[in-house]
């Protein structure tokens, strides 16, 4: 069980000590699997000022639109990028709203709270918490991240675990929005076929589907 985080103050007084953030080096490569068809299409690079709507999404209740305060989410491996995008029916659909998997570098280091099991400090912990901030419910972990940017407003973001493939993601808030790049390093539909063993293995891995 996580409980709800500490208040604003609190936060603060608690702070955040040097092992406890992550650098993101521009030169590592992100991953982020997207619709390009359907009502609601956001760009790769694009970052989402509705919600709250998934695990660490900042905006502020009730949910709608909260321009001050936005989030994108990526991977570090394509394999996490897949596993999230499908967790809801375990089926990579290749097709599915003209799916594509785009690899991206930002344009500057990032500095972002680390939450990740493999990280060397333990600020969750110490702010009261515990390393279910991965998978526990949305509207608690919500809470975590609405206090984040709320006491720790120039931090680019937070490094968490995939809850459904182990690997580091990112959700990033509206800080990061400078660093992100024009052009991806890679991107490609899922239903290339240059792709097809790739999903495939990623999907036997995972214990997903393809279609």
């Amino acid at each position: 069980m996580l409980s709800s985080p500490p208040g604003v103050a609190a936060l603060k007084s608690i702070g955040v000590r040097s092992d406890e953030t992550r650098v993101v080096a521009a030169d590592e490569v992100w991953w982020r699997v997207h619709r390009t068809e359907g009502p609601t299409v956001l760009r790769w690079n694009g970052f989402r000022s509705s919600g709250p709507v998934l695990r660490f999404d900042p905006h502020r209740l009730p949910r709608g639109h909260d321009r001050d305060r936005a989030i994108w989410y990526g991977a570090s491996t394509p394999g996490a990028a897949l596993a999230e995008a499908f967790q809801a029916d375990r089926t990579i659909d290749r097709h599915r709203r003209g799916s594509y998997i785009t690899g991206l570098s930002f344009t500057r280091t990032l500095t972002v709270l680390d939450m990740a099991t493999d990280s060397p400090g333990a600020w969750i912990t110490r702010a009261g918490g515990n390393f279910a901030v991965s998978t526990a419910p949305h509207a608690v972990t919500q809470q975590w991240a609405r206090g984040v940017v709320a006491a720790f407003p120039d931090l680019d973001g937070l490094r968490y675990n995939s809850r459904f493939a182990v690997e580091p993601c990112l959700a990033l808030f509206t800080p990061a929005r400078s660093a992100m790049p024009s052009r991806p390093v890679i991107s490609l539909p899922l239903a290339h076929p240059d792709l097809t063993s790739r999903l495939a293995g990623a999907a036997k891995r995972l214990g997903y589907r393809v279609v």
